[in-house]
């Protein structure tokens, strides 16, 4: 694979359209979608349910094929690379996977070594390195050993991570990876996320539903509203709430900390009499 210019984005999308075909008829989901994502940057989407997040991380992943605009990663338009050389070069973590049972959770991240087998059902030491690396970083290590089965919800989740970490991926892809964790799983998943894209120097695109976790784990904030991206506010991180409540629709309220800390939170309207 060639080697790109110093500075290249590790993604760039212009004129972006996309959507899906179903028996009742076509169906429209992103139009004009633009967005610049730089190498090594954390940036978080967020939007309402059917917004359009998922099938931009499709798009991006080369999954759903758009219907215009352009898509490079890391300088190459997305046609251009194989499918061997996508699967080394991105990792995705969907909304919901299965963890197939009756393996034991050092076979399941060996599985992500597959986009780099040199032949078939045979390990060499790079496979090796990149497993125990990829445990380590996820902080796994201690579950290599357990039956998947066996796992708690943020248990499996670390395990996705580190399935995905054993590709060695250069973009990593999460769609909404809080699902179905509780607050204490959440934060330790925020603060691995962080320290990843530090150590690993791995560009990072997540989908989010949390505003408040979004602001406190990107470099920055993007809302996909009706199909298109637009700026979450100033600087990238700073969510504006009149854009939140459009991209939400319910009305958004604005808080300090003790600390000084500033969060945003769902207005809650008292019940009618």
């Amino acid at each position: 694979m060639r080697a790109e210019r110093e500075g290249t984005p590790a993604l760039r999308l212009s004129g972006l359209a996309a959507g899906y075909r179903a028996a009742d008829g076509d169906r429209s989901v992103l139009a004009g979608v633009s967005l610049e994502v730089a190498a090594g940057e954390l940036v978080a989407l967020l939007g309402a349910n059917g917004s359009g997040k998922t099938t931009l991380l499709r798009v991006i992943g080369g999954v759903l094929e758009p219907r215009a605009g352009v898509v490079e990663l890391f300088g190459r338009p997305l046609g251009a690379w194989s499918r061997r050389e996508l699967a080394r070069a991105v990792a995705v973590l969907p909304q919901s996977t299965e963890l197939p049972d009756g393996f034991r959770v050092s076979e399941v991240v060996n599985l992500g070594r597959i986009p780099h087998a040199r032949r078939a059902f045979a390990a060499d030491p790079d496979d090796t390195r990149a497993v125990a690396a990829a445990l380590r970083d996820a902080d796994a290590e201690e579950l290599a050993g357990r039956p998947v089965r066996e796992l708690s919800g943020g248990e499996r989740q670390r395990v996705l991570l580190a399935l995905a970490l054993a590709q060695e991926p250069r973009l990593l892809l999460l769609d909404e990876p809080t699902l179905h964790l509780d607050l204490a799983h959440q934060l330790g998943l925020v603060q691995l996320l962080r320290r990843l894209r530090l150590t690993r120097r791995v560009t990072v695109i997540a989908v989010l539903h949390d505003l408040n976790l979004a602001a406190g784990l990107a470099d920055r904030v993007v809302l996909v509203q009706d199909g298109r991206v637009v700026p979450a506010g100033r600087d990238g991180r700073v969510i504006d709430p009149e854009l939140a409540r459009a991209a939400f629709g319910v009305a958004i309220e604005e808080a300090v900390t003790g600390d000084g800390r500033r969060v945003l939170a769902p207005m809650l309207r008292p019940p009618r009499p």
